[in-house]
């Protein structure tokens, strides 16, 4: 249950959009910053995915408590990728720019392996951007499963 948690968790781990497109239009700027975060992510690299969130971020992933600043997302990262989470891919449906904010949504793929056992989690992400000097750097980022929780255990 607990890596089900930690899966959900990374697939919302990159989103990008913005509040003046249409819907189904993506901006290129963000598109590249989703190449890029998939990568680093791949990597397994935790410092390198922190880096794309603000100082003050904040990671919203499910079944487990909100996950404040970037070195706090950094170790939930290191965690994961621990705990055997890879092979992330995001797919952009909408994103935007708009002055200093920006946002992305779309869906996700990523692998999680425990175990001997191996498989892939489904979901869907939205991601809030903020203008930081001339970058753009994650301010919030929420993700959540399209599977079923399991059941509860029986008493």
């Amino acid at each position: 249950m607990k890596k089900l948690g930690v899966a959900i968790i990374v697939i919302a781990i990159a989103g990008f959009a913005s509040l003046g497109r249409t819907q189904g239009k993506t901006d290129p700027a963000l598109d590249k910053l989703a190449k890029e975060f998939m990568a680093a992510f791949n990597a397994k690299d935790a410092a390198k995915v922190a880096s794309f969130y603000a100082d003050d971020a904040v990671l919203m992933p499910p079944n487990v408590p909100l996950v404040k600043g970037r070195a706090a997302i950094e170790a939930q990262f290191k965690r994961d990728f621990q705990q055997g989470v890879s092979n992330l891919q995001l797919r952009p449906l909408e994103s935007s720019t708009t002055g200093g904010q920006a946002f992305e949504a779309g869906t996700s793929t990523v692998t999680i392996k425990t175990g001997t056992a191996t498989m892939t989690e489904n979901g869907k992400y939205l991601t809030l951007f903020k203008r930081v000097g001339s970058d753009w750097k994650i301010s919030h980022d929420i993700f959540n499963s399209d599977q079923a929780p399991p059941p509860p255990p029986k008493k």
